[in-house]
């Protein structure tokens, strides 16, 4: 049985020709992984991606954005994500840089509970547009 509406997943398809069309002009997107990366990849985002557990100190790898017009925040959508997103938000803001966060929001709002990271988004479409078509 689909988790997801056929409408669902067209808007999930929406957000993300959105994204791709952020990421196709440049703008830096802030995961939290390889694995993130690697998921993004397989649904066709061609970007400048950067990954919080980098080693250096949180405050750091977001001072290097500095200079940077927007940067978009796609953390997982946990407790963690979302503390991570509202710290990084909070802070490229006051380097005057414009966060972009509706897409990780609407994201997370249309796969509710069944996804709880970026990584399991791609695998769990991917499912569901098979569940749907059969």
């Amino acid at each position: 049985m689909p988790l997801l509406t056929k409408e669902t997943l067209e808007e999930l398809d929406e957000l993300l020709a959105e994204l791709r069309e952020h990421a196709s002009n440049d703008i830096p997107i802030i995961v939290e992984g390889t694995d993130d990366i690697g998921a993004l990849k397989n649904l066709g985002v061609k970007g400048r991606f950067h990954k919080i557990s980098g080693g250096k100190s949180l405050l750091n790898f977001i001072e290097s954005f500095s200079g940077s017009k927007e940067v978009i925040i796609l953390t997982d959508f946990d407790r963690t994500g979302d503390e991570l997103a509202k710290f990084c938000a909070s802070h490229l803001k006051r380097l005057g840089v414009e966060p972009v966060t509706e897409i990780r929001d609407k994201l997370k709002s249309r796969v509710r509970k069944d996804v709880k990271d970026i990584e399991g988004l791609a695998k769990f479409l991917r499912n569901q547009r098979a569940v749907l078509r059969s």
